[in-house]
């Protein structure tokens, strides 16, 4: 007999798998610095991660009144019921579909007290291309755009669009920040998108360096162009 779970069940559940896993990870941290400028930049930030590195993220800044935004997609959705237990508020919404309203919830959070966090190149991809949403977020609120990153070993990277991370139980995670930076109010769409490519730039730098450091060659490492 199939019993039915509802996706508030499930999301719990996901939250605990997280907290019992997440408990035996070691975790370094990278940049504490930069997280430090960027509260000098403004009050709050607009933390900006890859989509497949969000798994240790999502445990390393738990309870940190963070809001993030997840998909309407069934997996976006329950990705965003397994991190409101984990302490984040969910936002649904999409860089890509609805943006202009995502990105209007995500300016009234930010006014309200929160800072946000943002999966770049999500909801699908392509993997490692930053969408347009932390820089015009950044424009719109004057809050810093610090970017985020992790890597774990050993891990088990899925054959996902995005290369999911899954850092295995025990494993050593390193939690990097970089250099933060304003969006200026009245930036061009020039200066718009030399900003984006910087923080594709920087966050895809700091991803593959933090691979390295870990350990991980080859197709290991971010990108991960040779799968």
């Amino acid at each position: 007999m199939r019993i039915p779970v509802g996706r508030k069940a499930l999301g719990f559940l996901g939250s605990v798998i997280v907290r019992l896993i997440g408990a035996t990870w070691r975790i370094e941290w990278r940049g504490m610095k930069h997280i430090e400028a960027a509260r000098r930049l403004s009050p709050h930030v607009i933390y900006s991660l890859w989509h497949g590195r969000l798994l240790a993220l999502s445990y390393s800044h738990r309870n940190r009144k963070i809001h993030v935004l997840a998909s309407d997609h069934p997996d976006g959705d329950l990705m965003g019921k397994v991190v409101e237990w984990l302490g984040f508020g969910h936002l649904k919404g999409s860089s890509t579909r609805g943006g202009a309203k995502a990105l209007r919830d995500l300016t009234s959070i930010m006014k309200d007290g929160y800072d946000t966090g943002l999966a770049v190149d999500g909801p699908r991809g392509p993997r490692g291309v930053v969408k347009q949403g932390p820089i015009e977020l950044s424009r719109f609120t004057g809050c810093a755009v610090i970017p985020l990153t992790s890597s774990a070993k050993p891990r088990k990277l899925l054959r996902s669009w995005d290369r999911f991370q899954f850092p295995m139980p025990f494993a050593r995670v390193i939690v990097g920040y970089g250099e933060p930076f304003v969006v200026p109010r009245r930036a061009d769409p020039e200066e718009r998108e030399r900003l984006r490519l910087r923080l594709e730039r920087v966050l895809g730098g700091m991803t593959a360096l933090l691979d390295g450091e870990m350990g991980h060659e080859g197709a290991e490492v971010w990108p991960h162009e040779g799968d």
